[in-house]
């Protein structure tokens, strides 16, 4: 995690994706922000984004950020499909089911790299026009050019914003859900488990219960104490390991900045990303409010602040 300016704008709100993967519950219905007295962080998210190692050929991602100016029947027939999976869900025989243009497009827009303007025709922006040409040949040695300016537009997403469901996070609600991540793995010795995800970081909701969340993470670390008290499980379930890790895929702009699960359970920092993740993980800038959809979109993508060499 589609995004488009509310009605009053011109566009629709019956599908606010990026608010939706960043605010709905277990079932993709209507999200709340209070679960068991506290405020936790919701995902709708099944999806995740992988640019390093880059994915092959035919990719989703690759195929939306190529798409400015289509909309959703121009697109549907040329996303990858195992037409043996195809179901009534698609638009008709031997084409993808819609689900399959929703979960990327719901990816694409959360982090800023495209959004559907008023008449739901899709708008690429800089940072997906930029992520669109370095795909085929991001490496391990080079990934810090685009990662450093990634990184600024995914500091300012907002877990309250003008999207449908980020309308229903409550005023108080102060969260920059991947600079929080940030903040906490780089306190935390580079490493985050699923648990400590889980149980703490996805209960905060201003950078004061952040800094509490670090500190109850490290003292259980340090007395090997239960998990119960790092908190509550926000999510639940025999998969909930797998609906955790889209935070991690987004957080790390596709494991750009963080990798994979290690042999020890827990999430690291990749080599070379404390440094660029330090000051943009910084508190600084204030909570912004935005008028549309589509202005917040595009304030993630002009956060980036893309040289023109890099688009």
């Amino acid at each position: 995690m589609g995004v488009v300016m509310p009605p009053s704008d011109g566009g629709r709100d019956d599908e606010d994706e990026a608010g939706e993967a960043l605010a709905a519950g277990d079932d993709d219905t209507a999200a709340t922000d209070r679960v068991s007295g506290g405020l936790v962080w919701h995902s709708s998210l099944r999806h995740t984004l992988r640019l390093l190692p880059p994915p092959a050929g035919g990719d989703s991602l690759r195929i939306l950020l190529s798409s400015d100016g289509d909309a959703d029947d121009d697109i549907l027939p040329r996303l990858p499909y195992e037409a043996g999976r195809s179901h009534a869900g698609g638009t008709g025989p031997g084409q993808p089911d819609a689900r399959r243009l929703r979960d990327p497009r719901q990816v694409a827009q959360t982090i800023g790299l495209l959004y559907r303007d008023a008449e739901n025709r899709y708008r690429v922006t800089e940072l997906g026009i930029a992520v669109r040409r370095w795909l085929p040949s991001l490496s391990k040695e080079n990934w810090p050019v685009l990662g450093r300016h990634a990184a600024y537009a995914l500091a300012a997403c907002q877990l309250r914003n003008p999207t449908r469901s980020g309308r229903r996070y409550s005023v108080g609600t102060e969260v920059f859900p991947f600079a929080f991540i940030w903040r906490a793995m780089l306190g935390l010795d580079g490493i985050i488990s699923s648990d400590e995800l889980n149980r703490a970081i996805l209960r905060t909701h201003d950078v004061d219960t952040l800094d509490e969340a670090i500190h109850r993470i490290k003292r259980r670390r340090e007395t090997d104490g239960p998990l119960d008290d790092l908190g509550k499980e926000t999510v639940t379930g025999v998969a909930k390991n797998d609906r955790l890790i889209p935070w991690i895929s987004l957080a790390s702009f596709g494991y750009l900045f963080i990798q994979p699960k290690d042999g020890t359970g827990h999430y690291r920092l990749r080599p070379g990303a404390d440094r660029l993740l330090t000051g943009p993980s910084r508190p600084g800038v204030p909570h912004q409010e935005f008028e549309s959809s589509a202005e917040y979109i595009q304030y993630l993508s002009d956060a980036a602040c893309l040289p023109k060499d890099l688009r």
